[in-house]
């Protein structure tokens, strides 16, 4: 099982708003949805298994950063949901209520405090992150200092993706604890463990 404490150093190596770089890949968790975004029936997204970790990049279609996340999702059980508009977004996190957005990762060039605010209100978001230039830097961090689930405002994709990275192996220790803790679930637990440490290692690669 992965060290909570290790983890814990490595953040502290990290100003807490600059940027950063990490996940994972899988053939099937890579989700584009950009021309695909209708007005769906049901409340839960099929591309969503119990135990997965889901993550949305909100963000130009055309962004380093985007494609720096597909091409390092390497996990199954991770998904990563990506959009171009914030009304996808909207639309998502209100049609699926129950499944906890681990990470919120947006990149927009307007309105990003608007889309903050509003993504702030969902209970089913559990982190926010920012991606923006080295001009905007110091702004964005006053801008959106006052959101509690604002977990950093990054200039560099490695430092965010590093962030991103630490927080998930976190997270999945958490859902760990809480399988083998409170439903006597081993093996889900170890599942949920093993993440964590993949997420670790790749951070300490970076």
């Amino acid at each position: 099982m992965i060290s909570l404490t290790q983890l814990i150093a490595l953040t502290q190596t990290l100003p807490i708003n600059d940027d950063s770089e990490a996940v994972y890949k899988s053939s099937n968790s890579v989700v584009q949805n950009d021309a695909q975004f209708v007005n769906k029936t049901i409340s839960i997204d099929s591309n969503v298994r119990p135990g997965n970790i889901v993550i949305i990049w909100l963000g130009e279609q055309v962004s380093s950063l985007r494609t720096t996340l597909e091409d390092h999702l390497t996990a199954e059980d991770v998904i990563l949901l990506s959009y171009s508009m914030p009304d996808q977004l909207w639309h998502w996190l209100k049609m699926n209520p129950s499944i906890t957005l681990a990470s919120l990762i947006i990149e927009v060039k307007t309105d990003l405090q608007e889309v903050v605010k509003h993504s702030h209100s969902h209970r089913n978001v559990r982190s926010i992150v920012v991606r923006c230039t080295n001009n905007e830097l110091l702004r964005t961090q006053r801008s959106v200092r006052s959101y509690a689930k604002i977990d950093g405002v990054f200039a560099d994709d490695t430092r965010l993706l590093i962030k991103v990275s630490i927080d998930l192996a976190l997270f999945s220790e958490e859902l760990g604890d809480q399988k083998r803790e409170d439903e006597n679930n081993e093996l889900e637990a170890q599942r949920h463990y093993a993440r964590a440490f993949r997420f670790c290692a790749f951070a300490r690669e970076l």
